[in-house]
């Protein structure tokens, strides 16, 4: 904890302000006071029992005032004052929330809405009330449906497991079961309690906890939407605490200053104080990510790839720590960081700091790097009125902003290293890294992989990560100190130890300060998915070799081994996946509900799905091939899971079948929300294929998807496009094309019903597609070939199939006349009947029945469907067959 312990009682009391909104539903009397008071007695008792016995009695007293007074309107200054208006402007308010007392609505409806739930379909009813078509008090009716019909957590401990779904509108766990257990936990936070361990305490049983105590006055919900988590709430309000702090203290960094009298304006509502920025929101963007963890030779890619993947990722974390640590700052200020980027929240800061910052980090990347990796800095400044619900210069219009100066600043990299870019560098040593093909300068250490071979010390350090992400994922536990070894170039490191974090940690020290690193936490339980204070969820996922001493992790030449016992295919699959319009979707997607609380739900549920998760899926789930079931674990490489994308590589079989579970279980995620969607690309190949070429494959296949377009109307603003999985140059529409599933269609009717979502033209034709859908998509096709091969044990429906899918395509649509060329349509009839005889045809006939009902579909409809599906399916099988 802090030495500053105004500053300490400043953050604990923020973080834990609310607590008594989750005393209060488990209380069997929760109308007997208000929310603060329960808050005040709870931590008085906690305290008197030995809870952070290390605090004095004056922090606590000053943590109790906090939590007891936030809502005291006749106190507007000091900590109480500043915890005040954090709590008004992470809720986007600028008044205190109120509420009938006696009409709050029975516990067991005080349930969270998944934020999913939301998306969109605010903004749409914000949209209807600008064009008149809804009033607002209908849209407020709206909403309520939205909340009794929409589905809401069960009542559980955090984990990455199936407490992040939900198909319940109403789960029935008891407030009770969940707090005896939170309370069990707290009374074990005695001594020697981190911050961090106390803020993942406040995630882990109040993630699942509404912020909002839900009203019901005269048939309609008052305070609020319940889709934003107690945590999330606490977190940023805890972020806007401090940061208010800092300029209340006068803090060197802090461009703008706040006192008692400018606390009182601001909690009175004076108009200038709250166009006043007096806040910076910083985003950070690491550039050359594919360049430097995919140069590589493809020989000793599994030995160095995990290694190189998690050190960018990792710089995200550290960096924005970094930056935290030099402006004072808690982890709750990083709003969110993977995927190359981080989000900090700060007091306002001058540009020359967020300069300085940028260029010390860079130049250190580049005497470690050259001009491999950069990291880009920027910030826009935030007034209060940025905070607010409804407001046009919203927080997401900042979030937005800050990324488009990023972007532009990007192109200017390195201009303060332009005279040494061009200046020799290296000592004139002939010998190269065996693995990134660098030139060894001839003052470095010498490391060599397996011996023989000579490679670069920054590529000693991504052999030797890897197998300590191995080593974390066999004990279940990170130690940054311990020493493991590393067979595979003869040395012994820790994490710490390794080259490539030690010359970061000499230079900027974060590992050194306990606000930002522990020295030690737990994984995600492997079987559970459990979160073990203190816990730390990074995506690991290797395939070991269990059988022997050394326990290996497998190389891709195993891997595709593995494949071909069971289908006859010697080949690895590379999936990247990633979720569509996910800018937009932070930017746009709130609606005027977008508050700083509502963004930190929406980016740490989508974090836990990517970096929890997905690990978590490969490590515990099966796949089936041929009649047979066998384990993700042993057969997927994860090179990346984070923010809002993966990378995966493994044997062609289970890369195929792992791509359709996660995408299956993404949309479960999302409450089956028609507008948030994930595009994927695949690609086969043998596994001595150049890596960085077949993931470049990857990339160009996950594009296509994400210019699929199955309808377009231009001129009135209709679309459907992405939400796709290309493989073998074949883009599908998960929903239209690949699976079919009920609870999909069902929310969609909702949606369309209501008017939440719109097609225009096409609405009554997509509601028609569903029975097509259901009969034929690339799933089932899958399963009807195989069957046809079993039944007949002739394999030559696959041939024909894969013709009649090329041939099929001359069916077209021009200037409105359709065009179809009838040759292509008998053939394949007469191959039917040609090569299989009368007790064979019900094994074949299936696909006569798909030609007739596709091209039957394409004569009428105005979405442009294809016969992907087809060729898709039958190439898979062709794949899984080859030995049998």
């Amino acid at each position: 904890m802090s030495n500053n312990k105004e500053y300490e009682a400043l953050k604990i009391g923020a973080l834990l302000h609310d607590i008594g909104k989750f005393v209060q539903r488990s209380s069997d009397k929760p109308k007997s006071k208000k929310h603060e008071e329960f808050s005040y007695e709870f931590l008085k008792r906690k305290f008197e029992e030995g809870f952070l016995s290390d605090l004095d009695k004056k922090t606590k007293n000053k943590i109790l005032e906090i939590v007891k007074e936030h809502h005291n309107s006749s106190i507007k200054t000091d900590l109480v004052g500043i915890v005040r208006l954090a709590d008004w402007l992470s809720s986007g308010e600028r008044k205190e929330p109120k509420g009938d007392f006696d009409e709050i609505l029975i516990t067991k409806e005080q349930k969270l809405l998944s934020i999913f739930e939301t998306v969109y379909v605010v903004k749409n009813l914000d949209d209807k009330v600008k064009m008149g078509e809804i009033s607002e008090e209908e849209k407020e009716k709206i909403l309520n449906k939205i909340y009794d019909m929409g589905f809401k957590y069960s009542l559980k401990p955090l984990n990455v497991s199936d407490a992040i779904f939900t198909d319940k509108r109403y789960p029935n766990e008891k407030y009770e079961d969940l707090f005896n257990e939170f309370e069990d936990k707290i009374d074990e936070f005695k001594e020697n309690v981190s911050f961090e361990e106390l803020y993942q305490l406040i995630q882990k049983y109040t993630w699942c906890v509404p912020s909002v105590t839900i009203w019901k006055k005269s048939g309609s919900l008052k305070g609020g939407l319940p889709d934003v988590s107690l945590f999330d709430h606490s977190k940023t309000t805890c972020a806007i605490a401090c940061c208010l702090y800092h300029m209340y203290i006068k803090n060197e960094h802090a461009k703008e200053q706040i006192d008692d009298e400018a606390l009182k304006k601001l909690l009175n509502n004076k108009e200038d104080e709250w166009k006043k920025p007096i806040f910076s929101l910083i985003h950070g963007d690491l550039s050359g990510i594919q360049d430097f963890v995919f140069t590589i030779t493809t020989k000793y890619a599994t030995k160095s790839l995990k290694g190189r993947s998690f050190y960018l990722d990792f710089l995200t974390e550290y960096f924005a720590k970094y930056i935290c640590k030099r402006l004072n700052l808690p982890i709750t200020n990083i709003l969110f960081y993977g995927g190359g980027h981080f989000y900090i929240l700060s007091y306002k800061v001058d540009d020359n700091f967020v300069e300085e910052v940028e260029r010390e980090i860079n130049e250190k990347l580049f005497e470690m790097f050259r001009t491999k990796i950069y990291i880009t800095i920027a910030k826009v400044d935030i007034s209060p009125n940025s905070f607010k619900k409804k407001e046009k210069d919203s927080f997401t219009k900042k979030w937005k902003e800050v990324s488009e100066k990023t972007v532009e600043k990007k192109l200017k990299r390195f201009k303060f290293k332009l005279e040494e870019l061009f200046e020799p560098y290296n000592r004139g040593s002939e010998d190269r890294c065996v693995i990134c093909r660098k030139e060894i300068d001839i003052v470095e250490d010498e490391y060599f992989i397996d011996k023989t071979n000579k490679i670069c010390k920054y590529c000693a350090s991504f052999v030797a990560l890897t197998d300590i992400l191995k080593h974390f994922q066999i004990n279940n536990e990170i130690k940054f100190n311990d020493i493991y070894p590393i067979p595979s170039i003869d040395e012994k490191f820790s994490f710490l130890t390794n080259p490539a974090i030690k010359e970061l940690e000499e230079k900027f020290s974060v590992f050194s300060d306990e606000n930002y690193f522990l020295e030690r936490y737990n994984l995600p339980h492997e079987e559970s998915g459990e979160l073990i204070i203190p816990y730390k969820i990074w995506g690991i996922a290797f395939p070991i070799n269990e059988d022997e001493n050394e326990k290996r992790i497998l190389d891709f030449d195993e891997l595709a081994e593995k494949a071909e016992e069971r289908t006859g295919t010697r080949k690895i699959g590379i999936l990247k996946m990633d979720v569509d319009n996910l800018g937009e979707i932070f930017t746009n997607g709130l609606g005027s509900f977008a508050t700083i609380s509502r963004m930190s739900t929406l980016s740490s549920m989508l974090t836990l799905f990517f970096t929890g998760y997905i690990p978590h899926l490969i490590k515990n789930e099966e796949f089936e091939v041929n009649g047979k079931k066998y384990r993700f674990k042993d057969n997927i490489y994860l090179v990346y899971a984070g923010g809002d994308d993966t990378l995966i590589v493994g044997a062609w079989d289970a890369i195929w079948e792992l791509a359709k579970r996660i995408r299956d279980d993404f949309k479960r995620f999302v409450c089956y929300n028609p507008y948030i969607t994930v595009s994927a690309g695949i690609v086969f190949v043998n596994p001595k294929f150049e890596f960085k070429k077949a993931v470049n494959m990857a990339e160009e296949e996950l594009e296509s998807g994400k210019n699929y377009t199955i309808y377009e109307d231009e001129e009135n603003e209709k679309k459907i496009d992405k939400n796709a999985l290309t493989v073998f140059s074949c883009s599908m529409n998960w929903d239209f094309e690949i699976k079919y599933n009920e609870d999909f269609w069902n929310k969609l009717m909702t949606y369309m019903n209501n008017g939440y979502i719109d097609f225009g033209e096409v609405n009554e034709e997509i509601l028609k597609l569903k029975e097509l859908v259901k009969e034929f998509n690339e799933d089932k096709l899958e399963k009807k070939f195989e069957e046809a091969i079993e039944g007949t044990k002739k394999k030559r429906i696959l041939h024909i199939a894969q013709i009649t899918g090329g041939r099929l395509e001359n069916v077209i649509k021009k200037e409105g006349e359709i065009i179809i060329n009838l040759p292509y349509y008998w053939r394949v009839i007469y191959y039917l009947h040609r090569n299989y005889k009368d007790d064979e045809r019900e094994y074949v006939e299936f696909l006569e029945d798909y030609v007739k009902e596709k091209v039957k579909k394409l004569f009428s409809s105005k979405i442009k469907l294809n016969f992907n599906d087809l060729k898709v399916s039958s190439k898979i099988v062709e794949l899984k067959k080859r030995n049998r």
